[in-house]
């Protein structure tokens, strides 16, 4: 049984090694990600953050990541990512994520290891 806690947003990718990787939007922060090598057991791999402690932005909460595999499309080669963020205020309240959402984009070659625009030279984030 696959729990993922209210989530939203799941979708399945078949990874190079054959793992199926599910991208999905936990409850209360990040991107969730699990991994499966049957579609029956699945484990937890580390929330993604990606950039959120520099992004005043999306302070409060960043989730909705919905992923699209553009590899064989030319000029792409890569998963790209949608994401919203909401922000500035880190006080979660209705009111503030909805009149500050924003959303962003982010790329990967192998579904862990993430870039967006801006990203210093360092590892992504998996905690804020």
């Amino acid at each position: 049984t696959i729990n993922i806690a209210n989530g939203e947003n799941e979708q399945v990718f078949v990874a190079d090694n054959g793992d199926y990787v599910m991208i999905y939007s936990p409850n209360d922060n990040g991107i969730g990600v699990k991994r499966s090598r049957d579609l029956v057991h699945w484990r937890d791999e580390p929330t993604l953050y990606l950039g959120q402690k520099d992004w005043p932005w999306a302070w409060t909460r960043i989730t909705g990541g919905y992923a699209a595999d553009f590899r064989q499309i030319p000029g792409v080669g890569k998963y790209v990512m949608l994401f919203h963020g909401s922000g500035p205020d880190k006080q979660r309240s209705d009111a503030n994520e909805n009149a500050n959402n924003h959303v962003a984009i982010a790329w990967s070659d192998d579904l862990k290891n993430w870039d967006w625009p801006g990203k210093q030279a360092a590892p992504a984030a998996t905690s804020r």
